[in-house]
């Protein structure tokens, strides 16, 4: 009885701890886009499926900023999120100031769709509110995103 109780209560540790996991949307680890990382690229660069990533997406940000001395420019693991704290930094992520919650691309399959950007890339205005692009307007027929309602 003590077995079969000592397996079952093993067992039940094991799923919470499962299922916890994917609650996670862990973002910021180094991850590789297919080329080397140009830090005078002009535009988003997303790799999907980078394997390395819980969401399997992987986003390299162009720089709008100079780097804060402690952080590296590199291509990180991203994830679709509601607001800044569906961004969870995993411990290891060179992203010094954190993530926020923008949209980076307004082309191809990604376009307009939240994910996770690392602050230290991007200029965040005082209130903290990136502003979405014109061209994720959903009510200007005009934009031809396949991810905006209605589309």
């Amino acid at each position: 009885m003590k077995i079969r109780l000592s397996a079952f209560a093993l067992f039940a540790i094991a799923l919470s701890v499962l299922a916890g996991g994917c609650d996670s949307n862990e973002v910021g680890r180094i991850c590789f886009i297919g080329e080397d990382v140009d830090p005078e690229i002009q535009t988003a660069v997303i790799a999907s499926p980078a394997l390395e990533c819980q969401s399997r997406t992987c986003l390299l940000q162009p720089l709008q900023q100079n780097l804060p001395d402690e952080s590296e420019f590199q291509p990180l693991c991203t994830a679709e999120c509601e607001s800044d704290d569906d961004c969870d930094a995993v411990p290891e992520t060179v992203c010094v100031t954190g993530f926020t919650c923008a949209i980076p691309v307004v082309v191809g399959p990604f376009c307009c769709r939240k994910l996770c950007v690392c602050r230290d890339y991007i200029v965040v205005p005082e209130d903290g509110e990136i502003p979405a692009p014109a061209a994720c307007e959903p009510s200007n027929p005009a934009n031809t995103c396949i991810n905006l309602p209605g589309r």
